[in-house]
């Protein structure tokens, strides 16, 4: 989030993961503006019109004691471009769970974006001792239905019109989880470490 630290989170192979710092802002909300982020945190794109409100928005969350929301910066690591975002929406720290969501904007299906989930899932497996990871997925994402499916993720049920994306859209989601207990002997995890292993101390 908003900090005066610079120091990354993570140095991997393809990627770097940051703090968002305020220079950011006209950045991220630019991204908030493609159709490919509709689904990622939507409600951003109402609450905050503009790039300022959307830095105010990130110093409040920041600054939130205990902290629900964990927001960080993907750059490639070759060129320093900013790729996506990660983040833990929903902490909830005294059932140890969070809902783990990803929005890029370039490297589909390219190891730097495979390094980056599975960094982000290790962090909040190993930082934020976590028991549970949630994730929703759009119910016309077929191809990341699939992968959910693939990688034997709990699925936990199916919400219509679950979410507010624009002024005449509402959409369905699939609720998915992870249990760190599961997390290294499930088939994502044997998958991510054979193509782009991290290191998490």
């Amino acid at each position: 989030m908003i900090t005066p630290f610079s120091r990354p989170l993570f140095v991997g192979k393809y990627i770097i993961i940051r703090h968002i710092v305020p220079s950011d802002a006209l950045l991220y909300h630019q991204w908030l503006q493609k159709t490919i982020f509709l689904a990622y945190k939507p409600y951003l794109r109402l609450l905050c019109p503009t790039s300022i409100q959307l830095m105010a928005y990130l110093a409040m969350q920041a600054q939130a004691n205990p902290r629900t929301e964990f927001e960080v910066l993907v750059l490639q690591k070759n060129t320093q471009t900013p790729i996506g975002l990660l983040s833990l929406s929903g902490i909830d720290e005294f059932n140890q769970k969070a809902e783990f969501s990803a929005g890029f904007v370039s490297g589909y299906g390219t190891r730097k974006v495979w390094e980056a989930i599975h960094a982000g899932i290790a962090l909040s497996f190993a930082h934020f001792e976590l028991h549970k990871l949630i994730a929703y997925v759009v119910s016309t994402n077929h191809q990341v239905l699939k992968m959910m499916q693939h990688y034997e993720f709990i699925h936990e049920g199916y919400f219509k019109e679950e979410i507010f994306v624009d002024d005449k859209q509402r959409i369905d989601l699939h609720r998915f989880a992870l249990m760190r207990r599961d997390w290294k002997h499930s088939l994502l995890y044997q998958r991510l470490n054979r193509i782009a292993p991290v290191n998490i101390n």
